[in-house]
């Protein structure tokens, strides 16, 4: 079951909003309208209140996406395909392809999302203090007073230095660029981040002890969700850096184990999928590649058709989405062969196929790097 939806595209990224965000919005929306804005401007009516709310947190969360949009705009002057951007329960989060190759651009990258946070803070900081005289009664200062709070407090958090968060990618730039040992500087920046982590969790713990119940559950959450993407973060930047210069036609497996079009997929089953113990098989016609069929495409259709139904009526035909040239990387590959849920990919060169790869193959290669102290 899909968890996010497509918004918008933007620089050419996908934009998604997880279904997380909806319970953070409707939080948001409910505090500021019922706490924060009543005790700014009593005089605004309940009406007027609820639409500063609606204004305000939409507001926010764009300025959210902006933060992740500078991200990905200064990595993609760098090189950096960015995959998507998710906008979710604790914020937003762009999905960037590959690691960045120096330290100065790693810099870049992480500084960008705070200037910009702190540009929007400045905006509207200005409007606040020009016309702070009428803030009992303007709704549109209200409202800007919250936004100028708000996108300091983003940036400020932002910059503590603690991996993933931006000032812990900074500090990881500075090590990388001082000891050249990339894994060392995000182990360290990490490692900071868990211990950020653990604290906001012990703060939390001690806010429902105090009775503050919401805002330490809320601390505990934000903990838990750093912590562990610290460790992810680390393990990535081991991945990355083990696989970086492994070429697909390093590892790929060949001569491949290919099917004609045109027999059953009883006989598919029983003499392919039982026997090989493969989850997909390139499928051929005329010796011409012409599909794949994987367990997914023969599981929805009932037993007793099996007989009668053959490789072509339920193959893959878009031989683009399960094929990629040798000469491609094998982080690449993870990445399609994970988004495209189908196991493996077929190895293409100048219209032959040349070989197989699979998840398997590429993370045999990461276990043996990585015990041979390789990465």
């Amino acid at each position: 079951m899909a968890t996010s939806f497509k918004f918008i595209r933007v620089l050419g990224i996908p934009i998604y909003v997880n279904y997380t965000w909806f319970i953070v919005f409707g939080l948001v929306v409910y505090n500021l309208a019922v706490l924060y804005f009543p005790y700014l401007g009593p005089y605004y009516s309940p009406s007027t209140r609820w639409i500063m709310a609606f204004i305000a947190s939409i507001t926010l969360f764009a300025s959210i996406l902006l933060h992740e949009l500078s991200h990905s705009y200064v990595a993609q002057r760098h090189g950096i395909k960015i995959k998507s951007i998710t906008l979710f329960i604790f914020g937003g989060i762009a999905q960037m392809v590959g690691e960045t190759r120096s330290p100065r651009a790693e810099m870049k990258i992480a500084a960008a999302g705070p200037a910009l946070s702190f540009l929007i803070s400045g905006i509207f900081w200005i409007i606040t203090f020009i016309f702070i005289r009428d803030m009992a009664i303007s709704p549109v200062l209200a409202v800007s007073q919250f936004l100028a709070y708000t996108n300091m407090i983003l940036a400020i958090f932002n910059l503590i230095p603690g991996f993933p968060l931006d000032g812990g990618r900074i500090l990881r730039a500075i090590i990388w660029a001082k000891s050249g040992n990339l894994s060392r500087a995000t182990l360290i920046t990490s490692r900071i981040g868990k211990g950020f982590a653990i604290f906001l969790i012990v703060m939390g713990l001690w806010n429902i002890l105090q009775g503050v119940f919401i805002h330490g559950l809320w601390l505990i959450f934000i903990g838990i969700f750093l912590q562990q993407a610290a460790e992810e973060g680390y393990r990535q930047t081991l991945l990355h850096r083990a696989l970086s210069s492994v070429r697909i036609r390093d590892i790929m497996v060949y001569p491949v184990m290919m099917i004609a079009d045109d027999i059953t997929l009883e006989r598919v089953v029983n003499d392919y999928f039982f026997r090989y113990r493969y989850n997909s098989f390139p499928v051929i016609s005329n010796d011409n590649l012409v599909g794949i069929i994987s367990i997914h495409d023969i599981k929805g259709i009932e037993k007793e058709r099996w007989p009668f139904m053959t490789v072509r009526d339920v193959m893959h035909r878009n031989i683009s989405e399960f094929t990629i040239s040798p000469d491609g990387g094998a982080l690449e590959a993870l990445d399609r062969i994970i988004e495209g849920k189908r196991g493996r990919l077929v190895v293409v060169e100048y219209g032959k196929v040349m070989g197989i790869i699979s998840q398997r193959d590429i993370m045999q290669m990461l276990k043996l790097k990585t015990d041979l102290g390789a990465t």
